[in-house]
């Protein structure tokens, strides 16, 4: 640049330029970071306070030693890929050999959380609300369902909420495009999980009622799923029944909402009060109410879900928590964005709400990696290839008030060491490893849920292992008679260990 160029000139020429360069929000700056932060953490911890995720692991060990010894003969399992619960689970096989089971689940869970980021993110931004509400996107993404350890609906959330902003652009143009790119998204949601397609289709549906083009080809997209459907799982055993259904209206369990949006349960007090101020934050955003009744339809759903789906649902369940996962994209759609902010500090309340989040989710990580050290020493004392027979008396965590996170740890032994399990994921029909009755006889009925149904007599010739989660020794209350039969070889803090 010349030296005889005047100083306004040049101080113009470096406006330009800065503002020529891509702008890093600070709200992305914040999540990228955080969301890396939550990789580290989970990568560090050795388990997750997530109660499906060491059922998972062992179905994932199964599958990927696949009858090797000491893992279960290859007659005594099936691989079944006619579930809608396959996409999590091909996405860990194929990172588990590089990776090991435990950490290819991790980081599953982990894109998952992140995919979670980003559609809330878009969503956001095409329904015209302030950047800084994407801040919410990573403690939602952190609610029931990921405590619960529901991988597969962890997975398939995100993809509904991608399936809503499709469904909005296709609205607006109804292109062959936007109709692509709508079928794929819920066929997508499909594979990753059944239960969040009916949702998904049901938030969609509503939507494309009015907008662009004939209603008949703004709907089309929506026979997609329901064509995969019926050539992919009618055909498969994903769609029998495993109990009965029961019906519960329950309008009071609406209290529960904040809660379950970032925590397990209403028992989780810093879970109810993140969640209260969520809430908040988004209420504060919210403008006029839509009058077209589309728009207010998903909000409508949710809450009918939320308080009148079956508690049971042909056995499965509870599903109606789940709904609430989708409660803050459904308010955003019901109300327009308002045009002038309350208060000009909301965004940095929000960072303060998330930041405040993310730092006590931290701590209680590193709470509940002491509490399941034991977990570690035990399996590591444990030879290989044994029938494991969980007796789990306190299930709940110390350091997540509310949720039975010490439920399934005994099944990482099956995931790290093979063996059999007493209660697995592998007896169901929707299982992607499921038994066959060849398999060794195992625990029916809720038996996971209610150690006072343990029988000595009848279980003792069946398993070698008996691991016992209780605060006390149960010898005698377990064992009575048959005492004699077992030996006490493990013991730390409120973990057991009986051999027989």
């Amino acid at each position: 640049m010349a030296a005889s160029e005047p100083a306004s000139f040049v101080q113009s020429r470096r406006t330009a330029l800065a503002a020529a360069r891509p702008r890093i929000e600070a709200s992305s700056l914040f999540l990228l970071l955080s969301c890396l932060g939550l990789l580290a953490a989970f990568v560090v911890a050795p388990y997750l306070p997530m109660v499906d995720l060491p059922q998972h692991a062992a179905q994932l060990s199964i599958w990927l030693h696949a009858g090797e010894p000491p893992f279960l003969s290859a007659e005594h399992f099936t691989v079944n890929l006619r579930t809608p619960y396959v996409a999590a689970y091909l996405l860990a096989r194929g990172l588990a050999p590089w990776l090991g089971v435990l950490l290819a689940l991790k980081l599953v869970v982990w894109l998952s959380i992140v995919l979670h980021v980003v559609a809330f993110a878009l969503l956001v931004r095409q329904l015209g609300y302030p950047r800084w509400l994407e801040l919410l996107g990573l403690p939602l993404a952190l609610g029931y369902s990921f405590y619960f350890g529901f991988i597969s609906f962890n997975l398939a959330v995100p993809l509904v909420l991608l399936s809503i902003a499709a469904a909005l652009q296709h609205r607006e143009r109804c292109t062959w495009r936007t109709a692509g790119a709508l079928a794929a998204l819920l066929c997508a949601t499909l594979v990753s999980h059944g239960f969040a397609c009916g949702v998904g289709l049901a938030l969609v549906s509503p939507l494309l009622l009015r907008g662009a083009g004939n209603l008949w080809v703004r709907g089309l997209p929506l026979i997609a799923p329901l064509l995969l459907g019926l050539v992919w799982l009618v055909p498969g055993p994903s769609i029998q029944s495993i109990g009965a259904t029961i019906w519960d209206p329950r309008l009071l369990e609406l209290v529960q909402v904040p809660a379950v949006l970032v925590g397990a349960s209403s028992a989780d007090h810093p879970a109810v009060v993140v969640g209260v101020c969520l809430l908040g934050l988004v209420g504060l955003t919210l403008g006029r109410p839509h009058r077209e009744l589309e728009m207010w339809t998903p909000l409508l759903v949710v809450l009918g879900g939320f308080c009148l789906f079956p508690r049971m649902q042909s056995g499965f369940g509870p599903l109606h928590p789940r709904f609430a996962a989708f409660f803050v994209p459904a308010l955003l759609l019901a109300f327009a964005p308002r045009v002038a902010p309350l208060w000009r500090e909301l965004p940095k309340v929000a960072f303060g709400v998330c930041l405040g989040w993310f730092a006590a989710f931290a701590v209680r990580l590193g709470q509940f990696t002491k509490e399941t050290r034991p977990v570690t020493a035990l399996i590591a004392e444990m030879p290989a290839g044994l029938r494991v027979r969980p007796v789990v008396f306190e299930r709940g965590s110390e350091a997540f008030d509310g949720l039975p996170a010490l439920l399934h740890l005994s099944a990482y032994y099956a995931a790290e060491k093979g063996g059999f399990q007493g209660y697995s994921f592998a007896m169901y029909p929707t299982s992607v490893v499921r038994y066959t009755e060849s398999a060794p006889q195992g625990m029916f009925g809720g038996a996971e849920w209610q150690p006072q149904r343990f029988s000595a007599a009848d279980e003792l010739p069946l398993y070698d292992v008996f691991w016992v989660k209780s605060s006390s020794d149960r010898a005698r209350e377990l064992f009575g008679d048959h005492r004699g039969a077992v030996a006490l070889v493990f013991h730390q803090q409120d973990f057991w260990a009986y051999r027989r």
